[in-house]
């Protein structure tokens, strides 16, 4: 960086004799900082949402979220009890449900054993769901018995007269139980005695709804105890020897998904952590230095999380990952000191030590930390609110780690050496150390023009591979990938879920739901739709059904009501005269309803019917459903586009516009955001880390080179990328596909970038302070930069043990651009600056001949 080497100097001596002079004390306001940091750190809260990705002020989370906050309810915990006896099943249900009703209301909102109520209603108004023609048959036939009847008491039939079927209760229910078609009879009617029963399976399965949510673990674990409570005290083994009794529902199952988050998080960061350590501990094989490194980058990514605390607030389903990155990129500032220090140590105190150590890393690796904050910063020019997130965050980390090598690892360094004093004569460095930079330093002062000439060709071959990857659209579309399900192992808690799900149906798990304000507007959405719908061919369209309260509703009301007062008049007439047995007259008055019956309304509606149709606050109706082609999948992207962009926005005839959103509008909002911000992203990394270069090297030439390697090192990332699922059989022959990308793997590009820069960088900046021995450049720099490159490259590969799709790739990824630039930095570059001074050597030489 440029300022007063002067100042610089004085900065540094007087730093580097505050840390040698008051170590304890330095190190103990450490740990106060850290401490109050983790402090901070702890209240951070996980948010699993998709739409956390998105930024709040998106139309469709907004919309998202308004119609969330309208939608009733949908959480609960299921009951389900298997055994072989269907009747002991009832038994069961009948007797535990009043035990769960005793739970706290505030936990409860609703328990739910069954559609006994809803059944009553539509046997009570079973004329009304029929068919209109099958009431005017109804009716035809009441009045040809009745008109038969008469005409046999005043004796004015004709003999070849045939009867029609007598007016009896059992001859009335089979007309219309005949005629009703299976498709018009509601879906619950099935339930055997109004239970959530499968006779055939012998499972039952009992509800209760709670307005608790997965976020809320310890109180979904109070209630999940209570629940178990209540099965316990009515001893489910009495109504069934075999029965057995399990606990799930999307409450259960939503806290399982999270926890298994939060243990992905603490698994993929332990491994990446303890990887880093470990790859550090065999390059030094001093556990001083590693004690101390692990002080210097926790201190740092400690104090990283706790400003995310006050910056941020809580962490996403992509920046809980950035534990291991954090570490495994900013430890590279204290390797590169650490390597200075020890390698100072052989010829000096332990002050002196220290501030060559400050005094000759600190411009490269400070350049490194801000072209790595500069790249995770670009990612903040995006549309996404999680990568603004992951950028602040990642940007943040990299500078704290930096500070905190600067003025937390010379503190602890000295601190072991007053401890235990280093004995110089016994060496400071690595044994493998100098093997580590050798190879490197072997090729590119050994054969420079053959490395320069196959990283050509490798070049050459990324910008055409790299070409025809983004010509034949590199998105990820098959959502399924990208999600932890893939990878789930199977739970009882699952297989009861699937079990619940089979009896009870899946109401709004594919589909999608639209909130109008008034409920006139209603019908012509519903109209609008369904025109929509039906005006693109039919393998393309976007949805089945749209779904509404009104379809809960009878058709044909004011007919069907005016039938049915026939033929109870009919009745009427028939049982004054005699025509009607008085056993069948008590069942046919259940069946057929008084005169002066009334159109069923919304309000109308059992509260369990309707219940998918109410808010919150109690309105009814207000709320609308797409159902989604049942031959396509809503795991695939491009069916996501179609269906989102067929109900985002809706004109009504009125003029009022109604929004759609959802999980298929996130979704495709998340898709072409990709599209459209990741040049954007690349670009702005790309410019930000050039400045930062012209600014560390004043512009010159030198600057240029490093940019130059930076640049082949991205060209050879997406070269990578482009053939990365090559396959070959002898059936297809060579498949070349590259990887999709996708919501998070995306970010890889950017920062891939900026964190590789810091090979060219510290290999060039020692380059210069060398006088041009590239080869003792490459043995004791390359080494430790290749060690850099390491602890990056693990701190990567361990997010390939998540458990999520999108985090393995783009742990893939980003390890794949770690090595591209790390080979162009610590090979490619010196390669290329030893040739030039071999040249102008041999043009010295011919021209002092």
């Amino acid at each position: 960086m440029r300022t007063s080497p002067d100042r610089v100097e004085r900065f540094f001596r007087a730093l580097t004799a505050l840390q040698v002079r008051h170590p304890w004390t330095l190190l103990g306001l450490t740990l106060l900082l850290t401490a109050l940091a983790v402090l901070a750190a702890r209240k951070l809260e996980l948010h699993t949402s998709l739409g956390e990705l998105l930024p709040s002020g998106k139309e469709s989370v907004i919309v998202a979220d308004r119609v969330n906050k309208r939608l009733p309810s949908v959480s609960s915990i299921v009951v389900v009890a298997e055994g072989r006896d269907n009747e002991g099943l009832k038994r069961f249900v009948d007797a535990v449900t009043p035990e769960l009703r005793k739970i706290d209301p505030s936990l409860v909102g609703q328990v739910d054993s069954g559609i006994h109520a809803t059944q009553e209603f539509f046997e009570k108004n079973k004329l009304l769901y029929a068919p209109l023609d099958l009431v005017n048959e109804v009716r035809d036939r009441i009045v040809d018995r009745y008109d038969y009847e008469v005409g046999q008491s005043l004796g004015t039939l004709l003999e070849e007269d045939d009867p029609p079927p007598p007016i009896t209760e059992e001859s009335i229910r089979k007309e219309i139980e005949a005629r009703t078609p299976k498709t018009d009879t509601p879906k619950h009617q099935s339930y055997p005695g109004g239970y959530y029963l499968d006779p055939e399976r012998h499972q039952v399965v009992v509800r209760v709804l709670t307005p608790l949510g997965s976020g809320d673990i310890e109180r979904a674990e109070l209630l999940r105890s209570l629940v178990q409570q209540a099965v316990d005290r009515v001893q489910p083994k009495q109504f069934d020897p075999t029965m057995k009794v399990g606990l799930s529902g999307n409450l259960l199952t939503g806290v399982e998904a999270y926890l298994r988050i939060k243990g992905d998080l603490a698994h993929v960061g332990f491994w990446g952590v303890t990887g880093v350590l470990i790859v550090v501990l065999v390059f030094f094989m001093r556990l001083r230095t590693v004690v101390s490194m692990t002080v210097a980058v926790g201190a740092g990514a400690a104090w990283t999380f706790g400003a995310s605390y006050f910056l941020v607030g809580h962490l996403n389903s992509s920046t809980g990952f950035l534990f291991s990155i954090i570490v495994g990129n900013g430890i590279n500032f204290g390797v590169v000191y650490m390597a200075r220090f020890l390698e100072a140590r052989r010829d000096h105190d332990v002050e002196q030590s220290a501030f060559i150590a400050h005094h000759e890393t600190w411009s490269g690796t400070l350049s490194a930390a801000l072209a790595a904050a500069a790249s995770y910063g670009a990612l903040s020019i995006t549309d996404f609110r999680g990568f603004k997130q992951f950028g602040l965050i990642g940007g943040t980390g990299m500078v704290l780690c930096w500070i905190t090598t600067e003025l937390v690892l010379p503190v602890v360094l000295v601190l072991f050496e007053k401890l235990s004093p280093s004995n110089r004569k016994s060496g400071f460095r690595s044994v493998l150390a100098g093997h580590y930079g050798r190879p490197f330093a072997w090729l590119a002062t050994r054969s420079p023009s053959v490395v320069i000439g196959i990283s050509l060709a490798i070049t050459l071959s990324a910008l055409a591979l790299g070409a025809r990857y983004v010509k034949l659209d590199p998105m990820e579309y098959n959502m399924r990938t990208v999600d932890n399900a893939a990878t789930e192992r199977p739970t009882e808690i699952r297989r009861l879920a699937q079990v619940a799900d089979r009896i009870l149906g899946k109401l709004r798990q594919d589909g999608l739901a639209i909130a109008v304000d008034r409920l006139e507007q209603v019908l012509p959405l519903k109209k609008a739709l369904e025109a929509r719908r039906d005006s693109v061919p039919k393998d393309q369209r976007p949805f089945d059904s749209v779904v509404t309260i009104h379809s809960l509703l009878p058709s044909d009301q004011e007919q069907k009501i005016a039938r049915i007062g026939e033929i109870r008049e009919t009745l009427d007439r028939a049982r004054r005269r005699g025509f009607i047995k008085d056993h069948d007259w008590q069942k046919i008055q259940e069946l057929v309803p008084e005169r002066g019956v009334k159109p069923i309304g919304i309000a109308d509606l059992p509260e369990q019917m309707a219940q998918p149709f109410t808010e919150k606050d109690g309105r009814r109706g207000l709320l609308v459903y797409l159902g989604p082609k049942k031959d396509e999948s809503v795991w695939d992207g491009h069916y996501l586009l179609r269906w989102a962009d067929s109900f985002r926005r809706t004109v009504l005839p009125d003029g009022s516009v109604v929004q759609g959103s959802g999980r298929a509008v996130i979704f495709a909002d998340v898709i072409l955001a990709i599209v459209q911000d990741t040049p954007r992203a690349l670009l702005a990394s790309l410019l930000s880390t050039m400045l930062i270069i012209l600014v560390t090297f004043r512009g010159k030439r030198d600057a240029w080179w490093v940019i130059s390697s930076v640049l082949l090192g991205f060209t050879w990332t997406i070269g990578v990328l482009a053939i990365w699922k090559t396959t070959y059989t002898p059936e297809t022959g060579l498949l070349v596909e590259g990887m999709k990308i996708n919501f998070l793997n995306f970010v890889a590009l950017p920062i891939t970038i900026g964190v590789g820069v810091d090979y060219s960088v510290n290999v060039m900046q020692r380059y210069r302070l060398s006088g041009g021995d590239m080869r003792r450049v490459i043995v004791e720099t390359g080494g430790a930069v290749v060690l850099c490159s390491l602890t990056t490259l693990v701190s990567y590969l361990s997010l390939t043990l998540s458990i999520n799709g999108a985090i393995r790739s783009f742990g893939i990824a980003a390890a794949i651009g770690e090595l591209c630039c790390m080979l162009n930095g610590v090979l490619v570059l010196p390669a290329v600056l030893y040739w030039l001074d071999q040249r102008k050597l041999k043009k010295a030489q011919a021209a002092a001949v």
